[in-house]
This record gives C-alpha cells, structure tokens and sequence, in this order.
C-alpha cells in the first residue's frame, strides 16, 4: 500500500484512530508533506518524530486520529498524548478542520472520568502560528503556560566546525550492538533530577531493534560519541526527510558521567554535516521550555532559536 493508495479510501472527507502499521505510511507522509507545506512555521510531526513517538509501537493502535481528505491522504491528525493534552497538526489544505478534530478530542474528555468537577484539555501551540491560535480563542481556549521551543540550522550556509574534544570521536550507529547502543540510551535518559524528572529510562534493546527497522531509520544518521576508554558518552538519532529538505533530531542525550563537556556540540556539528551533504536545507531540534541544559547546548551546537511554544487550555464541561 503507498500513501496515495490508503486503506478506506474515499470521495468524502472521513476520520479514524490510528488502527496500526498499514496506517504508519499515512502518518509519515503527512508530517513529510505538514513539514514541508507549513514552512517557515514548524510543523508538530516530521516522519522522525511519527517513529519516535508512536515507541516501537507502530504496529498497535494509539490514540491518535487521522482526518483524512477526498484523495485519501491525511490532511489533519489529533493524538491525545495525555488525557489533558491534544497534540494536533494540519496540511494547508486541512486547516479549515482543525475545529473538527478539537471538537471530537474534547467529546472524548467529557467521556472520561474526572476527579473534580471539571475537566480540562490544552493544546500546544507555535507562538507564530496566528492562524491555529485564532482558530483555538474561537473555540474557548486561553492562552496558559509556555511550552516547547524550536531550534533550527539554515544548512546551506557554512557550518561550523565541530571542534572534537580530546580524546573523544564522533561515529555512527552502523555494525554497533544494539544491546550496547539501548544501554547508551538508557544511560542518558536516566539521572534527569534537574528538569524534575525521577527514574530510571526503560528503553530496551527491543524497542532499538523495532526503531531500526522503520523507514526513515538510517544508522549513518544515529550517532554516537565515544569517550577515550571505549564508553559511549553522548548520543542522538538525526532524521532526514528528503521531501521537505528537513532533519530533525529526536532524542539528544549525554550520560551523566560526561555531561558538561560540550560532546553535544561535536556530535550535532557531525551530524548537520551529514545532512548537508545529503542536500538538506535545514535542521531542527526542540525541547522543553525549562530544559535549561538541552538549550544552552543547541545554541553552542550553533542552532538559533526560532520559535517558542504555549499551551491554550479550556474547561471541558
């Protein structure tokens, strides 16, 4: 099945969940197209954040919607992340549904249990995106508490230089194990006291193994930096979508025992190369709003701050 051949095409506008891996080319083809069409404004999905976040899950239904147009592709998708937040995106050419999938997200919050007396849904927003934001105050929403911010890297002007640290090395995930490179994971997704975060990642070789079989998985672009005992220090994945000109890291991390030591930098600086040199135009990187340590880095990596995000929020009643 292609995208412009998708199950349940049809004549009219429909909707559906996210029912498992025959809808994941839909998904992906969207965040490539949204990703491309929304430009300059920065679309919530690009195909590496659909594999990201649907967790070595693609083959299960989640609870996501996809608003799919006359031609069968999908113009908008609405994934309820938590049962309080909405995270949504549209083609130019969905825009005018957006309401819709609002609409149908907040029916689903009245049907929930609730242990006060209301309920409420927010959705995360660009700050530059006036036509979603005007779009949300028509429904009732308010604008409440900051959000995401959004990095980018124009790529086709000279980058900067990677500066390796002494004794460390930049490589690439292709012939490493993958038990080994889950545990770098693991390693730098654990120890996050200082955004508030307590526990131990859970990501297991399994869920590496299910990622690098996805279709914009490539290991030249999952990366690693190698400290001088042989340890992995830092790592990233960096997705490249052709399509769009777009690379996006997701995720960025440093084990705790080498935080500090700017090994961030070096490994972005490889991997924008390497998207440069596959004829992208941009990359981007986002984070939370208080991830004081991830932004410091992304600016020392020699990526600008392009966009901040809010959520706006309304009582479901």
């Amino acid at each position: 099945m292609t995208p412009n051949e998708p199950r349940g095409a049809s004549a009219q506008p429909t909707s559906r969940r996210y029912a498992g891996i025959d809808d994941l080319p839909l998904f992906i083809d969207f965040a490539s197209r949204s990703t491309k069409e929304r430009a300059p404004l920065r679309a919530r999905w690009h195909p590496g954040d659909v594999v990201w976040q649907l967790n070595g899950q693609a083959d299960r239904p989640h609870r996501n919607r996809l608003y799919l147009g006359p031609d069968g592709r999908v113009e908008v998708v609405a994934w309820v992340v938590t049962e309080d937040e909405l995270w949504l995106e549209a083609t130019p050419a969905g825009e005018a549904r957006i309401g819709e999938a609002i609409e149908a997200a907040e029916a689903w919050r009245r049907s929930q249990p609730s242990e006060g007396p209301s309920r409420t849904l927010s959705v995360p927003t660009s700050e530059h995106d006036r036509v979603r934001i005007a779009t949300l105050e028509a429904l009732g929403y308010r604008q409440s508490a900051p959000s995401g911010v959004g990095f980018s890297m124009d790529l086709t002007q000279p980058l900067p230089d990677a500066g390796a640290p002494e004794g460390f090395i930049v490589r690439d995930c292709v012939g490493v194990d993958p038990a080994l490179r889950a545990a770098a994971h693991r390693a730098a997704w654990s120890h996050l006291e200082h955004m508030n975060i307590h526990g131990e990642s859970q990501f297991s070789t399994e869920r590496y193994l299910s990622l690098r079989e996805m279709p914009v998985y490539d290991p030249r672009l999952d990366m690693l930096v190698v400290a001088p005992d042989g340890s992995f220090a830092a790592n990233c994945i960096c997705w490249a979508d052709a399509e769009s000109g777009v690379g996006t890291f997701e995720p960025v991390g440093t084990a705790l025992a080498f935080r500090g030591r700017r090994l961030v930098r070096f490994m972005m600086r490889e991997a924008v190369r390497r998207l440069k040199a596959r004829g992208l135009r941009e990359a981007r990187v986002g984070t939370a709003h208080f991830n004081t340590a991830a932004i410091a880095a992304y600016l020392a990596a020699g990526f600008v701050l392009t966009d901040r995000g809010h959520m706006w929020t309304k009582t479901i009643t």
